[in-house]
């Protein structure tokens, strides 16, 4: 058997599973999959390493229950998705149910087996042959360049199919290139749908809120139908979020960073011009869960596990101040806890020092007046009623942010706010110019990845300012 696939899952779904290891076994592809190959006293993290080096390919199985699982929680870890990548290995996830895909895995393209299992199968077979046949090779941007990165996509989009046409290099017009695609409607006519295409190339940054807004607000004068952001890196979640919720007459589309390593091993001609001196990535072993990755890991398993309620409250108060140290410590100084009693518990915020020259935190630190950054940790329940975070956890945070401390405060919860918290935030800052932003568990897992990826995670700091300007 010529291929090897690792398969995450739920055990919930293993009638599924089975069905799918002796389809993929007919056309000779061999699978690695728990019940075949973990044994009892074998260690997770060891035997999911173990297994991933030995496969190309990862097949992630979404449904409402692997999403619930534990199992596939931990596989599904950003970090973890981000090292089995950069080591050649091909994320390939299916979705047997109708559930939301999880941000870690958004960018990559799924098989649809909720409808024809048959034609979904022949679409995950054959895109298994592809890659196996010209695997994904991971580009070197060291010696790329943004005029560079523009002619590369230029090119891509060529080859891609598209007539494309370069803009004025004044570069008044917002965006780098206006892009034709034919498209057969019904009737089996042919139109050309037109596309504003924007390269941005980023070595430590991801796409934010504003670019896609004012790309948005672009598409609408020139009456283009689709934009399209090409990056040498990814999108923030904050992004994705303001995608959804807020454009639905123009289509958004992204190239990051894994769809143009697809894109350039399927190009030969492409990635020899642009990267001849980068080596075709070989499989050789690289070990997957490194010292780093490792410590990562075991804060994301204690945020994840920690008990929600009173009885995990100063676990997660703690697991909270250990991540952010972790992420911010340095260039933050190492924060002031403050102990108040509030609803019975014993509550501790943190006061994280901001005396630095970052770039990040000095932007804050002078807009905001914000000699320390405040954050305030609230482990609601989330699915059992009972406290919420709602206005008066918004204005706590406003009455705490006096003149010596800044006019910008942080809340981590598991719980969704109130809309009268949204509505709290926005009232201090029309009367006070205060800024109270939510974090939830999620941005502290995308910040740790960016630790891990040796970008800032502070960036994602900024694009919560961004986007609550932009939603004011």
């Amino acid at each position: 058997m010529k291929h090897r696939i690792f398969i995450s899952y739920s055990y919930k779904d293993k009638p599924f599973v089975e069905w799918l290891v002796a389809a993929l076994s007919y056309e000779d592809i061999s699978v690695w999959y728990d019940e075949q190959e973990i044994h009892v006293g074998d260690s997770l993290h060891t035997r999911i390493e173990e297994g991933l080096i030995a496969s190309s390919f990862l097949i992630v199985v979404l449904s409402k229950s692997s999403l619930e699982s534990k199992w596939v929680r931990f596989e599904l870890n950003s970090a973890l998705l981000y090292s089995a990548q950069k080591s050649g290995i091909k994320i390939l996830p299916i979705l047997i149910e109708k559930v939301e895909i999880p941000p870690d895995i958004a960018s990559y393209r799924y098989a649809d087996f909720t409808l024809d299992r048959q034609l979904a199968l022949k679409a995950l077979v054959q895109a298994i042959n592809q890659a196996e046949h010209k695997p994904s090779r991971i580009p070197t941007w060291d010696f790329i360049d943004s005029v560079t990165f523009e002619d590369l996509v230029f090119e891509l989009l060529v080859k891609e199919g598209f007539e494309v046409v370069r803009q004025s290099g004044v570069r008044d017009s917002g965006f780098d290139f206006v892009a034709y695609f034919q498209k057969t409607i019904a009737g089996n006519l042919i139109t050309n749908e037109k596309w504003i295409v924007e390269a941005r190339f980023y070595r430590n940054s991801k796409l934010s809120v504003p670019i896609i807004a004012q790309l948005y607000g672009i598409a609408k004068i020139v009456n283009a139908s689709v934009v399209l952001l090409v990056t040498s890196s990814t999108i923030t979640n904050a992004s994705k979020e303001f995608i959804i919720q807020n454009i639905k007459d123009i289509r958004i589309i992204v190239w990051d960073e894994t769809i143009l390593a697809d894109l350039l091993s399927k190009h030969e001609d492409i990635w020899n011009k642009y990267f001849s001196s980068t080596p075709a990535l070989n499989r050789a072993p690289v070990k997957i869960i490194d010292s780093e990755l490792h410590s990562i890991n075991q804060l994301v398993s204690r945020l994840k596990e920690c008990p929600e309620g009173q009885k995990g409250w100063k676990d997660y108060e703690q697991i909270c101040i250990d991540i952010l140290n972790y992420l911010f410590v340095p260039p933050l100084k190492q924060p002031k806890i403050q102990s108040r009693t509030e609803s019975g518990l014993d509550i501790r915020d943190a006061l994280y020092p901001n005396r630095c020259d970052h770039p990040n935190w000095k932007f804050i630190r002078t807009d905001y007046d914000a000699r320390y950054i405040l954050f305030e940790f609230k482990n609601y329940k989330i699915n059992n009623g009972g406290l919420e975070i709602d206005k008066s956890v918004v204005n706590q945070v406003r009455n705490y942010l006096k003149q010596t401390i800044g006019r910008i405060g942080f809340v981590c919860g598991r719980k969704e706010p109130k809309f009268s918290a949204f509505e709290a935030s926005k009232q201090a800052y029309i009367e006070e110019k205060k800024i109270i932003l939510f974090l939830r568990d999620q941005h502290l897992i995308e910040m740790l990845m960016r630790k891990y990826r040796k970008e800032d995670p502070s960036d994602i700091i900024l694009d919560l300012i961004d986007e609550f300007n932009l939603n004011f």
